[in-house]
């Protein structure tokens, strides 16, 4: 973490508490990382994949994982590291569960589970998907299960679909509306407290959106990041991540100072 970010949490910590929002990290197209505070979509660089990537995933213990385009996955918590090959391309996004990480090929329209014991997806399965659709976002719920998967037909154009655990039954739940103008979601995910969030690609727009109707509601609006991945931690934020979202806060007061 750079020292300014440091100080700034520091700073602003007594000041303002964290709000009920998450911390979220996202990845852009330029393959930086950012941390985000989602209430008021401040960020601070944290990191990069090194590689052009559609995924990002969090485990219980802070480690973020990514794919690259030929399916090989890598820890990007710090400078890329190794973890397996999936055996599949045009991953659409992963999802972290268990001891591995969900995912979906676009290529072979396959959910997949990756195993960390065994370095080895253990699980596929081939989905049939509603006509023209285009995976970009996987989010178990870890309540049921089941899989929800965002996909895309074109810009601004969304819907949210669940697969039941294990199966490969896909129900349609509904089309998620966005205000973010020729964008589209590019990432779901759950949080901690069982709350799905999406994010769109063209100004990193976030939304809480139901599981149950796919109705979607607006949480902060941000800029011009082109955001391709979301990642939510799955277990419930430390006291320092609250410090460093409070941190956020100040460095997004501060530039609006200087504007």
């Amino acid at each position: 973490m750079k020292i300014h970010t440091l100080f700034a949490a520091c700073a602003l910590a007594l000041a303002q508490p964290a709000g009920a929002a998450p911390l979220a990290h996202v990845l852009n197209t330029n393959m930086t990382i950012d941390l985000v505070n989602v209430a008021s979509n401040n960020s601070v660089p944290v990191g990069t994949t090194s590689f052009l990537s559609d995924s990002l995933a969090m485990s219980s213990a802070g480690q973020l994982y990514s794919a690259d385009n030929a399916g090989n996955l890598w820890d990007v918590s710090g400078a890329p590291i190794p973890v397996g090959p999936t055996g599949r391309t045009q991953i659409g996004d992963l999802d972290y569960a268990g001891n591995g990480l969900w995912g979906y090929s676009n290529a072979s329209s396959e959910l997949f589970f990756f195993d960390f014991g065994t370095s080895a997806v253990s699980y596929a399965q081939t989905l049939t998907l509603p006509g023209g659709l285009s995976v970009t976002g996987v989010a178990h719920e870890a309540a049921s299960g089941d899989v929800f998967l965002s996909a895309r037909n074109g810009l601004n154009n969304d819907f949210l679909l669940r697969v039941p655990a294990f199966t490969a039954t896909v129900i349609p739940i509904g089309a998620m509306a966005i205000g973010d103008a020729f964008s589209y979601i590019s990432d779901i995910d759950f949080d901690a407290s069982g709350t799905l969030y999406a994010m769109t690609w063209f100004h990193r727009w976030f939304y809480t959106v139901s599981p149950t109707t796919a109705a979607t509601a607006f949480v902060s609006s941000g800029p011009h990041r082109d955001t391709t991945a979301l990642a939510l931690n799955p277990v419930p934020e430390p006291a320092e991540w609250a410090l460093l979202a409070a941190g956020l806060a100040l460095v997004g007061w501060r530039t609006r100072r200087r504007g």
